[in-house]
C-alpha cells in the first residue's frame, strides 16, 4: 500500500495508460521523472485516455505516476492528490498543470497534455519538436504516418 493505494493497482493502471493506442480524439500527457539523473531521473512516457475526464480521474487517483514509489514522500503524494481533487476536466488547463508541477517539482513534471490530434498537427513547440524528430519536418503528419508515429511516441522518453 502506498498512501492508501495498492502499488500493484497503480502499476497496472499506469502500464495500461501508456500501452493504449492513441486516436485523434484521445487525451494524454507526457510526464517525466524530475529527480537526479543518477537516480534514474529524466525518463518519461506518454499516457493515453479516451477522454479528458478519464485523464483527470487518473491523475486524481495516481498523482505521482512517473516516480518510483519507493522513494516518494507520502506527504507529497497526499498534497498532490488534495490539489487535484479541486480540479475538474473543465478546469484542467495549462495553469492547473503549472500549479500541479510546482507541487511535484523535484519528483516529476507534466511536460505536455492535450489531445493526440494536437501532436499530429499542432503548432506548439512540443508538438513540432516531436514531429521534427520523427519525420525531419514540423509539417502536420499524414494519415498514413499516424500508426508509426503512435509507436514512436510509445518509446519516446525511455
Amino acid at each position: 500500500m502506498y498512501a492508501g493505494v495498492k502499488i500493484e493497482v497503480l502499476e497496472t493502471e499506469f502500464e495500461q495508460s501508456f500501452e493504449r493506442e492513441p486516436y485523434s480524439y484521445s487525451w494524454g500527457f507526457f510526464a517525466y521523472d524530475d529527480t537526479h539523473g543518477a537516480s534514474g531521473g529524466g525518463a518519461g512516457n506518454f499516457s493515453w485516455f479516451d477522454s479528458k475526464e478519464e485523464l483527470v480521474r487518473f491523475l486524481q487517483k495516481f498523482p505521482l505516476v512517473a516516480h518510483s514509489l519507493g522513494a516518494t514522500d507520502a506527504q507529497l503524494f497526499e498534497k498532490a492528490q488534495r490539489y487535484l481533487s479541486t480540479v475538474t476536466a473543465d478546469s484542467f488547463d495549462q495553469k492547473a498543470v503549472d500549479e500541479f508541477n510546482q507541487i511535484i517539482s523535484g519528483v516529476e513534471q507534466i511536460q505536455w497534455f492535450g489531445q493526440f490530434s494536437d501532436l499530429l498537427s499542432g503548432e506548439t513547440e512540443f508538438a513540432q519538436g516531436l514531429r521534427k524528430f520523427f519525420s525531419s519536418s514540423t509539417q502536420p503528419l499524414s494519415k498514413i504516418q499516424i500508426p508509426e508515429f503512435a509507436e514512436f511516441l510509445r518509446n519516446w522518453g525511455h
